[in-house]
């Protein structure tokens, strides 16, 4: 298991940032805006490649602002040189060396510390980048995830941030919380989010359609009366109302 301690103390304001997939212009506005709300540590869950833009800006970017990230599949699989018929693939030859330096550099976990507990940021699920969790709608099957209940089961964390799903979502257990970083890359609802641990809420930021201007969206309790609260993945129903963070 790749669970690495950030050395960043104790975190009352979290920037979080979701799947890149080389949105290097969306990237550059995300980090000046999170920045200038003064978060303690920004996070990234990864997938910095296989998009339109440039991989190397977007590495060089993360890399200087200190962002700490985690390695998705996507990265993986440029990596292993696999998957390269997804859309928009790049390969290793279109990128520096150092950014498949630093790619082959990033861990699959990270933890950190919260004025309310530890938190835990990977990809998907712990060292599955492929893991989706997901309690069930109309529109998409129940994702379960034996990782994640071991996880829950083992009371070590109170937070997890993932991505992987491009979702950005709120998926409450009795002893933990969940959040999808959702993604920079595409429409629907692409952007960014910031935690207050001390105000216990959730504000996320989208780029708007027309413009990719940054719109402020809902600022969500971590945790409401009317938020479903399941034991673990296996108590999923199918019959769910995602809280969307958008």
């Amino acid at each position: 298991m790749t669970d690495l301690l950030a050395a960043t103390g104790t975190i009352t304001r979290l920037g979080i940032i979701g799947d890149v997939h080389a949105e290097d212009a969306r990237l550059r506005r995300a980090i000046n805006y999170l920045n200038t709300l003064s978060p303690d540590v920004i996070i990234c869950t990864g997938d910095i490649v296989d998009g339109t833009g440039c991989p190397d800006e977007c590495v060089s970017m993360l890399y200087q602002a200190g962002i700490h990230t985690v390695r998705g599949n996507h990265d993986r699989w440029l990596l292993e040189d696999s998957h390269r018929d997804v859309p928009d693939a790049q390969m290793q030859a279109d990128l520096s060396a150092l950014t498949t330096d630093w790619l082959r550099s990033l861990p699959t976990q990270l933890k950190f510390n919260t004025i309310h507990g530890d938190l835990l940021l990977c990809h998907g699920v712990a060292d599955n980048d492929l893991q989706k969790v997901w309690p069930g709608t109309e529109r998409m099957q129940v994702e379960r995830s034996q990782e994640l209940d071991q996880i829950i089961k083992g009371g070590e964390y109170r937070y997890l941030v993932n991505g992987h799903m491009h979702f950005r979502t709120l998926i409450h257990f009795e002893a933990m919380t969940l959040i999808n970083a959702g993604t920079l890359r595409g429409v629907h609802l692409p952007g960014f989010s910031i935690i207050d641990f001390e105000h216990q809420a959730i504000s996320a930021f989208t780029f708007r359609d027309e413009d990719d201007a940054i719109a402020p969206g809902c600022v969500q309790p971590l945790l409401d009366d009317d938020h479903v609260i399941w034991r673990d993945t296996q108590a999923f129903s199918g019959h769910w109302e995602p809280v969307r963070l958008a």
